[in-house]
């Protein structure tokens, strides 16, 4: 694996292709960005603002601001992203945080709070309470700001507290009643992680913080593991459960983001030669296994015996999302794909990885780059093409791909190229 050139292409695709793009979002006047956009990437459809995107358009910048430090982007401003960092993370504790340290999900371009219609609260997903403290932690690592941390430690400590005692949403998709999820111990495991990364650089005590993350860690690799290669999304020991969509269903993009997440946290803070075996095997089966044979890229969804997802339904919003969206090729984990082959390769040398990487960057590279505007067509039909769809959120993510690409940079210069 060439890590020279690997880190040669991903700089030139932040500072040529993707910062330029994003340049024309940000909100200079109110601070953060504008990222309400269609698919396409040409229109604007509102000025709406969604914490969990201010707060991983922070975390960008600041990750960017770190390795300009080491002369990577020659081209980007310092002293820009100081100014975007310093807006957005005004935005963020000024207009968002808001009681006990809780972060409002949605707000108007100048800051005023929304309703989330559905549940009539402002608080409407832990999600972006989570996004918001990963982005506040990176900005006050970043700049060694000490003075934030009394900020940033209550919004870690409200995160924690409802958690642990099971009072949060997670809107658009509600945690069925009865079942436990992937989703909010792999949150925690890399909103945790950040937040520590934080602490240690400012020489606070972490200890707590590790132990708590630990314990998410091993839920997901010894009870979410099914002992055959996968993580499972959603459990129920319900006796009824077993046949249902929601125990059946694997999230490859989920899978392999997580795998990263784990491998990190295990290689930074001990456990990761126990682990690591484990890991590889979850990432190797679970792409193998969501890997579109008739198409290429890797499918949404699907069932743990391969395919469409089946199973029987119980009436969730998130069964409607499988069903209808678990053939779509998506930028999320198309970006996370890019990033865990060469980290796992880097680890262990297996050549599997190097190949998955090489058939995952042909098949990216083709499919998602926008020719015309740069950045990508994110949402794609099947077969490639773009397909103007909600999946989630009406907006479109400036974090996953520059994530991963800040993520390989980082590895590569690990590496020594």
């Amino acid at each position: 694996m060439n890590f020279q050139e690997m880190r040669t292409f991903y700089v030139r695709q932040i500072q040529d292709d993707f910062l330029p793009y994003w340049r024309k979002f940000v909100d200079t006047e109110q601070g953060g960005i504008l990222n309400c956009i269609n698919n396409y990437g040409d229109k604007k459809l509102s000025d709406h603002k969604f914490t969990w995107s201010q707060g991983r358009w922070l975390w960008i910048l600041g990750r960017i601001h770190d390795l300009n430090k080491r002369g990577v982007f020659p081209d980007v401003s310092q002293k820009e992203l100081e100014q975007r960092m310093a807006e957005t993370y005004r935005f963020l504790t000024e207009k968002s945080i808001y009681g006990d340290s809780v972060c409002c999900y949605l707000l108007t371009r100048s800051g005023q709070k929304l309703k989330d219609e559905r549940t009539g609260r402002y608080d409407a997903s832990i999600y972006a309470d989570c996004f918001a403290l990963i982005g506040m932690s990176q900005y006050t690592k970043t700049m060694g700001m000490k003075e934030n941390v009394p900020v940033v430690e209550s919004l870690y400590k409200s995160i924690v507290r409802r958690i642990e005692s099971n009072d949060f949403l997670t809107e658009p998709y509600p945690i069925p009643k009865g079942y436990a999820v992937h989703g909010i111990p792999m949150i925690l495991v890399n909103t945790v992680q950040e937040y520590i990364l934080m602490r240690r650089r400012l020489g606070l005590p972490c200890e707590e913080e590790i132990a708590y993350v630990r314990g998410k860690v091993e839920f997901i690799l010894d009870r979410l593991y099914d002992g055959k290669g996968h993580i499972r999304e959603h459990i129920s020991d319900t006796p009824d459960s077993a046949g249902r969509m929601l125990n059946r269903h694997v999230n490859p993009g989920h899978t392999v983001e997580d795998a990263w997440f784990l491998v990190e946290f295990l290689r930074d803070f001990g456990g990761l030669e126990h682990y690591l075996p484990r890991i590889c095997e979850i990432v190797k089966t679970t792409f193998d296994l969501g890997w579109d044979k008739e198409f290429g890229g890797l499918l949404r969804f699907v069932d743990r015996d391969g395919g469409k997802p089946a199973g029987t339904l119980i009436g969730t919003p998130y069964e409607t999302l499988i069903e209808e969206t678990w053939d779509m090729k998506l930028w999320w984990p198309h970006a996370e794909i890019l990033y865990i082959f060469p980290l796992l390769y880097s680890l262990t040398g297996d050549e599997g990885m190097e190949q998955r990487y090489e058939k995952s960057r042909a098949y990216v590279f083709d499919t998602f780059p926008n020719r015309e505007l740069g950045e990508w067509v994110q949402i794609r039909r099947r077969n490639g093409s773009p397909q103007d769809k909600l999946v989630a959120l009406p907006v479109k993510d400036p974090f996953h791909i520059m994530r991963d690409f800040l993520k390989i940079i980082e590895l590569c210069l690990e590496q020594g190229a």
